[in-house]
């Protein structure tokens, strides 16, 4: 009795009881969305199994085997380990990572089909105004997940050793090196781009679909320069195939500890990093975006994760969703003003 008294003066608080015969009506109505939105709740709550109950898919915009691929399949291994279900690499190359991009904002927001994003997701918006979607808005931030530092390699052909000997060559010789890049608008294009107008020097891009045919082109001879990130490409320069300049971080690699910095090198701030990290579809609840963020976590912790992350040239780094969203927006400022500077174009 008394429950329906509390009922009766709220529905009658928010209108639903009128004086008379109709207060009756009223107090139906109101207990009625009384108990809807209480079983309601109930109901919500059972039908939200613990994430996740089927396989994850990571999208990746790029090709296999690449800088960007890498440390998405071991971390991906790992949270599979971690979660107790299979995680999947999907890799859909093209237009900077982009193509990825849109593939998982049209995917359903319920967590199973993350997009492992790099640099190039953060200028779609400056090469490509036509785009339907937007990173920060169709998209929820969930975390980091690497920090790599990015180096200018040459063919072992080319007869400079040095940083001063490469700028010499370089603009006695405009236009007549050929530099590849895993993509128009990824990471070793965007930091080539802006070395290029800081240092006054013309070399041409030769873009390629991934990580992995630019360094076949590139120990090859096919193409003579190259500013790949570590993963997947410092064995190479270990080994003799390529000759490594300069590091573009602050301080010098331990991988490459006589390699010189670009600043070193006489180009003061010039600090080009890569990076990765997972975003998942706008309206991604929020409990599964922190379930994915902690778990994430957990694997970037684990030293076998991390040592095979730097053997790679690579650093693990795990954010908040909060502290990855901040960075994001740090680096759509940063390169999006490289991209208009040097007029990158994606056709």
């Amino acid at each position: 009795m008394k429950r329906l008294t509390t009922i009766m003066g709220w529905t009658a608080k928010c209108g639903f009881a009128p004086k008379g015969k109709g207060g009756v009506c009223g107090i139906a109505l109101g207990l009625a969305l009384f108990v809807g939105m209480e079983f309601g709740c109930i109901s919500a709550s059972a039908a939200d199994p613990a994430y996740p109950t089927k396989p994850i898919h990571i999208v990746v915009g790029y090709t296999p085997g690449g800088s960007t691929d890498i440390p998405a399949r071991l971390v991906g291994q790992k949270l599979s380990e971690l979660l107790g279900q299979p995680v999947v690499i999907e890799n859909r190359p093209g237009a900077g990572g982009n193509v990825a991009i849109e593939v998982v904002v049209r995917s359903a927001p319920d967590g199973y089909t993350p997009a492992w994003v790099s640099p190039g997701a953060t200028v779609a918006k400056a090469l490509l105004p036509q785009l339907s979607c937007d990173l920060m808005t169709d998209l929820v931030p969930v975390s980091q997940a690497t920090s790599a530092t990015g180096f200018l390699v040459v063919n072992p052909s080319l007869p400079f050793k040095t940083m001063a000997e490469f700028i010499d060559y370089c603009k006695a010789h405009p236009g007549e090196l050929h530099y590849g890049s895993s993509g128009t608008a990824g990471s070793p294009h965007l930091a080539a781009e802006w070395f290029k107008s800081i240092a006054g020097i013309d070399i041409v891009h030769v873009p390629y679909k991934g990580t992995s045919p630019q360094i076949v082109d590139l120990l090859s001879g096919v193409t003579k320069v190259g500013f790949p990130t570590m993963p997947g490409v410092i064995e190479h320069v270990k080994d003799g195939k390529l000759r490594a300049l300069a590091v573009s971080s602050a301080q010098r690699s331990p991988l490459l500890p006589d390699t010189p910095t670009m600043i070193e090198s006489g180009y003061p701030g010039y600090v080009a990093t890569s990076w990765t990290g997972v975003m998942v579809p706008a309206g991604t609840p929020p409990a599964v975006v922190a379930k994915l963020s902690e778990s994430m976590a957990k694997v970037l912790a684990m030293p076998e994760v991390r040592q095979r992350l730097l053997d790679n040239g690579a650093e693990a780094v795990s954010s908040t969703p909060d502290e990855f969203r901040v960075f994001l927006l740090g680096e759509i400022e940063k390169w999006t003003k490289v991209v208009r500077e040097a007029n990158i174009r994606i056709d």
